[in-house]
């Protein structure tokens, strides 16, 4: 097969782990083009290195399959975005519609927003016929592809440091889905009251609507360490599907934080130690964060269940090697 690695959007010169928040789907994707000889390669607007990306059309024209990593997809259409920035981003992507008509396309998705709906839909405007449509999603894996981040921020250099900070955040709003409706997500209301009490000393870093007072608007993971480092405890959120775990909780746990998660999050308990963590009011969270500045029994509980479960390095690479071969079989 020829396959076309395509970032249709954001260029990609990619250096290192947590540099990029997909970087676990591109060292899975490193391991497998390294392990199957047997496939011609390609890329578009992508390359290993810190430079050499571009748009070339012929590497999407001449593929079988096309493997598409969705960065933040959904921002584009929720109203997140300068209209005149969309529209840039999009008539670039219009460039590729005549290519992508008759190719296996493999959506890369770590949202729960983003998935072939909205990649048709919007995305590619109802413009695009392809051959298949397949989807890898990080919740495909063994306690979800984002604990592949643990290994990464736990093999990373960092100073030590003391914990001062009661609560982070690290992430952005999600009270808007693809076409500016309404999700129903609480996350802002319960980070913007965070935010606001004196009593909590809080650092939130992302994307934040005008309300929320935020540290660094949006910095690679590597840089969020240092501040991760130093807070006792997070939240962890979901939205559309509350089977569906992220990656905070595996970065909360890498960094010797707390993860706590709102109400019903990781309905299934994929990840989640002991149903003391679920906070189902925001005093609920107070009154726990106070217990994890006391006591490090919780921590230590948690981490510890979580390391005993979570897979090497090597075997989420596996894993992954053989879910794009069975999406390339099909």
């Amino acid at each position: 097969m020829n396959i076309c690695f395509a970032s249709l959007r954001k260029r990609i010169n990619y250096t290192d782990v947590l540099e990029y928040g997909m970087d676990v789907f591109y060292e899975c994707f490193r391991y497998y083009k390294d392990n199957n000889k047997q496939h011609k390669y390609s890329y578009y607007n992508f390359a290993w290195g810190s430079k050499g990306a571009e748009r070339n059309p012929d590497a999407i024209k001449n593929a079988d399959v096309v493997i598409f990593p969705a960065v933040q997809e959904f921002i584009y259409f929720a109203d997140a975005m300068h209209p005149r920035d969309v529209e840039k981003s999009q008539a670039e992507i219009r460039k590729t519609y005549e290519h992508l008509n008759d190719k296996h396309i493999i959506l890369i998705t770590q949202d729960r927003g983003v998935d072939e709906k909205m990649i048709m839909q919007y995305t590619f405007e109802n413009q695009v016929k392809p051959k298949s449509f397949q989807t890898i999603d990080e919740m495909d894996f063994t306690m979800c592809l984002q604990g592949l981040k643990y290994h990464y921020i736990n093999s990373s250099f960092r100073f030590p440091c003391e914990k001062n900070t009661d609560f982070v955040y690290w992430g952005s709003d999600k009270s808007k889905t693809a076409g500016g409706n309404k999700s129903g997500d609480s996350r802002l209301n319960i980070i913007k009251s965070i935010a606001k009490n004196p009593d909590v000393s809080s650092t939130i870093i992302g994307r934040w609507p005008s309300g929320v007072k935020v540290e660094k608007k949006w910095i690679p993971l590597k840089e969020t360490l240092g501040y991760l480092d130093q807070s006792y405890s997070t939240l962890c959120f979901n939205w559309i599907d509350l089977t569906a775990v992220t990656g905070r909780y595996h970065e909360a746990l890498a960094c010797d934080i707390v993860p706590f998660v709102w109400q019903d999050y990781d309905t299934n308990n994929i990840l989640i130690t002991d149903d003391w963590q679920r906070c189902l009011t925001i005093d609920d969270l107070y009154s726990k964060i106070e217990e994890v500045k006391e006591s490090s029994k919780w921590l230590d509980k948690i981490k510890s269940d979580f390391i005993k479960r979570l897979p090497t390095e090597e075997q989420y690479y596996k894993e992954f090697e053989i879910i794009l071969n069975d999406c390339i079989k099909r």
